[in-house]
């Protein structure tokens, strides 16, 4: 089995429509599945699309900087 290298992706057109919302993710990134303002929400819409292999992502405002702390 071959390690697969992702490339890098610049999601920041694609997510725009979804600021402050939940999205689910294919593993490489590049397509989105489902999404909703709650991961219960986002779930329940992928359900009805059969897919499993997802990644989710919180969507942060784009206006807005996120800096991690361990305060």
């Amino acid at each position: 089995m071959k390690n697969k290298i992702l490339k890098p992706v610049d999601l920041s057109k694609k997510l725009r429509a979804y600021e402050n919302k939940w999205v689910a993710l294919s593993f490489d990134y590049r397509k989105i599945f489902s999404s909703g303002k709650t991961l219960e929400e986002t779930i329940e819409k992928l359900k009805r699309k059969s897919r499993e292999d997802v990644v989710f992502l919180k969507v942060l405002p784009f206006d807005m900087a996120y800096v991690p702390s361990n305060v």
